[in-house]
Parts: structure tokens; C-alpha cells; sequence
């Protein structure tokens, strides 16, 4: 039970930023860094998870790491405008 709420609202870490930058059409403010750390950290738990089958940290991890991907191409797209 733990394991999914930890999953869920961490997943959700993102999603404010994202609906913003899609709005907004501005990421000036977002952190290219943290983003590429965030790809590499969270693709590690994912490798992590699927060796130990931790389903919820496979879930949370993925969709923090496809999120992060879609920050980043915004990102690219918004700040070359």
C-alpha cells in the first residue's frame, strides 16, 4: 500500500510543471540539469525495480522518467523559439 501512494504522489511531482510549460510555452526557469539527472536516476530505479520486481517503483520510476523526457523536449522546442 506503501509502495503505490509513494508511486502515485511522487509521480505527480511533475505534472504542474509540465501542464505550465505547455501553457505557458515558457521553460526558461526549468533546469536542464535536473531533468537529465532526474532521466539517469529514475532510469536506474527502473532497472533497479524490474530486477527485484518492485511493480509500484517500476510505475513511479517510468512515468517520472518519460515525464522528465517530455520536460526536456519542451524544453529544446520552447527555448529555441
Amino acid at each position: 500500500m506503501f509502495g503505490w501512494s509513494a508511486s502515485f504522489l511522487c509521480t505527480l511531482i511533475l505534472v504542474p510543471q509540465i501542464i505550465k510549460a505547455l501553457k505557458t510555452r515558457h521553460t526558461n526557469d526549468v533546469s536542464m540539469s535536473m531533468l537529465v539527472l532526474s532521466v539517469g536516476g529514475n532510469l536506474c530505479w527502473v532497472a533497479h525495480a524490474s530486477m527485484t520486481e518492485n511493480i509500484p517503483l517500476l510505475v513511479g520510476a517510468s512515468l517520472i522518467t518519460l515525464m522528465s523526457i517530455v520536460l526536456i523536449v519542451s524544453k529544446y522546442v520552447y527555448d529555441t523559439e
